[in-house]
């Protein structure tokens, strides 16, 4: 397994070339006394800040390295020009056992550790028809989007750029406005990540919590000017939630997400790890009144206008197709949500399928087959 180690740390003006003088040295450096140094990418965010994305082989490979600190002089003429460390993260893994090491590249598209996505290109030159996964995870930054890897990899492999985006998530500075800023700007940046990318034939595509987001993103064109991700700068052909939380009233009257509350409860079959828990804590001490009020801060009776423009089945249609895709034995996301979206959408279809709510994200799930033949009559090449 690989890790993405994401870094972002402040560098006062004066002090910009010296610390890219250092650089060079720094690199060298960890090549030769790093085990399991892969490779770094140093972006810069605006005139102080810097995001610096390393590659490790493994988690140990990482927390060595942590561990030796500037035990080099090299990396330590570079450290000492660094004025501040805003934050150090894992960010997405990625199996590379069976195929090598895949044509993906990590990029930030904002300043904030978590406004990061992986862009993975097919083989070819391209134009490419491109696909946006956004995960789950209850609106929190216990999950990552790692659990969607696996159907990036399937969609490369048929020809798809896909563009694995992180968000702002409740607990790392998500939930209003800024989960839902972030979902817009990781669409948008579809625009201008690679030449190679067809911003015409962009669909989005979002499990669970970012099946809603999905959804949303459908509907972007038909928001209020004053609403938050109005004017998008990148229309999707189409939107596939996968069991997503598409009725976000409903979900705030059931108290969806309470079961948050208990972190010593047993996992679902199939849920992937929490990819940071020893957030858990601190969310649970949150949930009691579910999750949808503190991802649009307040109940429906308190923000009518904020679930209006974010729930799907309250939105607008803005002409995008969406495929809502849910599970019949779906005991974490009710089916119904889904229903009642597609009720309400003019232009959504709903498909019912078997099994429950991680399924949908097994590529070797029949419902991923027929997402497939959607996808392929929405984005035609």
């Amino acid at each position: 397994m690989a890790v993405i180690e994401l870094t972002t740390f402040t560098v006062r003006p004066d002090r910009t070339a010296a610390m890219l003088a250092a650089r060079p040295g720094m690199v060298a450096a960890f090549r030769e006394g790093r085990r399991g140094f892969v490779s770094a990418k140093l972006v810069r965010l605006d005139a102080a800040t810097w995001l610096d994305v390393v590659e490790w082989t493994d988690d140990t490979a990482w927390d060595e390295s942590k561990a030796k600190g500037g035990d080099d002089p090299r990396v330590a003429e570079f450290f000492a020009t660094i004025d501040a460390l805003v934050s150090a993260r894992r960010g997405a893994r990625y199996d590379d056992e069976q195929d090598g090491p895949r044509p993906v590249r990590t990029i930030a598209y904002g300043p904030h550790p978590a406004q990061v996505g992986e862009l993975y290109l097919p083989a070819g030159a391209g134009p490419f028809p491109v696909v946006v996964l956004l995960h789950g995870g209850y609106w929190t930054a216990m999950f990552d989007r790692r659990p969607m890897t696996r159907l990036a990899d399937d969609l490369v492999a048929r020809g798809y750029a896909v563009w694995n985006a992180g968000y702002r998530r409740l607990g790392d500075g998500g939930g209003w406005p800024a989960t839902f800023e972030d979902t817009a700007a990781a669409v948008d940046a579809v625009a201008g990540l690679d030449p190679a990318l067809d911003r015409t034939r962009v669909a989005v595509v979002g499990h669970s919590a970012g099946g809603q987001l999905a959804a949303w993103t459908a509907h972007r064109a038909a928001l209020p000017a004053d609403a938050v991700g109005a004017a998008p700068a990148v229309v999707p052909v189409a939107a596939v939630s996968l069991a997503g939380v598409l009725d976000l009233a409903e979900a705030d009257r059931t108290r969806f997400g309470t079961v948050l509350a208990d972190p010593d409860a047993e996992p679902p079959a199939g849920a992937p790890e929490p990819a940071y828990p020893e957030l858990w804590p601190a969310v649970a001490a949150e949930v009691g009144e579910g999750v949808v009020n503190l991802l649009l801060g307040g109940h429906l009776d308190a923000v009518p206008k904020r679930y209006a423009t974010t729930s799907p089945s309250a939105l607008e249609p803005a002409g995008v197709p969406v495929l809502a895709v849910h599970g019949e034995a779906d005991d974490i996301v009710p089916p119904s949500y889904s229903r009642t979206y597609a009720e309400h959408a003019p232009d959504a279809r709903h498909l019912a399928v078997e099994g429950g709510h991680f399924e949908v994200i097994d590529p070797g799930h029949d419902s991923w087959r027929q997402v497939l033949e959607w996808l392929a009559e929405v984005t035609p090449r």
